[in-house]
């Protein structure tokens, strides 16, 4: 019979409330193959989403140097409540949108970690 870590009690209180302060609604739409996955239903859930600002890097050709190019790269996370959410079943290539920010953007689910003991932890692509 498993026996609960002392401390998960407070952690549980501590990211109720920072959700309750800083989580936000965001839709995720299952995808399969680059279609809808018809199987898994589109579903509302809350969670903290960080993007961070776009960085911009260079691509420069081999020893000439004879192309040139700038790759554009957005990076976000999700973190769920796993208490909240414990059914999540977020996978690679799924579409994710902010609905409650301007211009609801879209991202697309590039990896999930579920070994966090409070959180799923899924790391975001700009669409």
């Amino acid at each position: 019979m498993p026996v609960a870590a002392r401390f998960h009690e407070l952690r549980n209180r501590v990211v109720e409330t920072v959700d309750l302060k800083f989580a936000e609604p965001v839709r995720l739409s299952p995808m399969k193959n680059g279609l809808t996955d018809p199987d898994r239903p589109q579903i509302t859930i809350e969670g903290v989403l960080r993007t961070g600002a776009s960085k911009g890097g260079s691509m420069e050709g081999g020893q000439g140097r004879g192309w040139r190019s700038r790759l554009q790269a957005g990076t976000a996370e999700l973190h769920v409540d796993r208490a909240v959410f414990p059914d999540l079943s977020a996978k690679k290539g799924d579409a994710l949108r902010a609905v409650s920010r301007a211009g609801e953007p879209a991202f697309e689910v590039l990896s999930i970690d579920d070994r966090n003991h409070s959180r799923y932890i899924i790391a975001l692509g700009e669409k």
